[in-house]
Parts: structure tokens; C-alpha cells; sequence
């Protein structure tokens, strides 16, 4: 009974939802495929500590497509040796307040309302040469949300909106803007020969 009733549920509580992302880089229109210049890049994205709605899933996408390097492969703590990109994301949820109120609207089907504008995620890229930290790029990603049973005949706005994925993914192709001074300095043995 009880998954029955998750189920019917689930969808009209999803559609009182307005969820906006915020404050995080300019999005690039397309992102552009680059000169792959050096060879490998290793790279971790630690796990999110808060529901992962696609921004996970961005991250290895730019990792693995976008970036100047011709190869890249997702490892578990740092090589010694070569390129490597640590990612993680700390996440300020929202205060006392709008979580009570979220979860007096859950319990009430979304009939009271809640919102909160505190919620935020910081994101760090951290790159390693050789073991050694280089410099960690830090982003900012702000969240805010509203529930409400009225929020049905204006939850099409979602489709207007940036999601976790757009948020991230606009994070990633950044940072590999903010890193190219880096990654310059990299050894001859780390580039591509022509």
C-alpha cells in the first residue's frame, strides 16, 4: 500500500515544485570541443553529499568530452604521477526554518507552503601535478525552492530554469577556462607531439 501510495503522490508532489539554480558561472552557449594539447588527465568526483539530480552525471560528461586532454580516466585517490583533478562539492543546506516548513509541507501534501533561499553548494577543483597540489578553483552554485499545491499551474517554469546538470556542467567548463595557465606550465612529456 504503501509504494501505491508513494506513487500517486510522488508526481503531484514533484509538480508543486519551482527549483531554480543561481549565482553559479556564465553558461557557455555550446560548448566547444578542444584542441586536445596533453595526454592524460586523472580525475575523481567525490559523491555529493545531497540528492544528485544529473549534476554528477555532468561532471564526468565534461571530464570525459571536454577537456584539453586526449585521454582522461576517472580514478580513486591521487596518482603520483601525471595530471589529476580532485571534485568535491560541500553543501550549506538550508537553515532550521524552511527545512521544518518543507517538511510540515511534505506531510501535508504540499497544501501549506515552504521555500528557502539558503541552500548553496560550493564546488572545488583541485589539481594535482605529480602528487603536489597546484591550486584549487572554488565556484559557488546557489538553490532555491518553493512547494506549494498552488505551484501546479506555474510548475512549467521548471522548463525554464537551469538545472543541477546546466549548474555543474557550467562549474566544469570554467574551471577548464580558469586552468589553462596550469595546464600550460605542464612538462614536454605531458603534451601531445604532432
Amino acid at each position: 500500500m504503501s509504494v501505491l501510495a508513494a506513487a500517486v503522490t510522488l508526481p503531484f508532489i514533484l509538480s508543486s515544485c519551482l527549483i531554480s539554480y543561481s549565482d553559479f558561472p556564465a553558461q557557455f552557449a555550446e560548448p566547444v570541443k578542444p584542441v586536445r594539447s596533453y595526454d592524460l588527465l586523472s580525475y575523481e568526483v567525490a559523491p555529493f553529499p545531497f540528492p544528485d539530480e544529473g549534476g554528477q552525471e555532468a561532471l564526468h560528461s565534461v571530464f570525459r568530452n571536454l577537456t584539453p586532454f586526449a585521454n582522461t580516466v576517472a580514478v580513486q585517490g591521487i596518482p603520483g604521477n601525471g595530471v589529476f583533478c580532485r571534485v568535491d562539492v560541500q553543501w550549506n543546506e538550508p537553515g532550521l526554518g524552511p527545512t521544518i516548513f518543507r517538511y510540515l509541507s511534505l506531510i501535508t501534501l504540499t497544501a501549506l507552503p515552504s521555500w528557502s533561499r539558503e541552500e548553496s553548494y560550493v564546488v572545488n577543483y583541485r589539481i594535482f601535478v605529480d602528487g603536489q597540489e597546484r591550486k584549487t578553483f572554488t565556484y559557488k552554485i546557489n538553490r532555491s525552492t518553493a512547494v506549494w499545491v498552488g505551484l501546479i499551474l506555474v510548475s512549467w517554469m521548471n522548463f525554464f530554469t537551469p538545472t543541477q546538470a546546466e549548474a555543474f556542467e557550467s562549474t566544469a567548463l570554467q574551471f577548464l577556462d580558469d586552468a589553462k595557465p596550469i595546464f600550460a606550465t605542464l612538462r614536454p612529456q605531458e603534451h601531445i607531439v604532432n
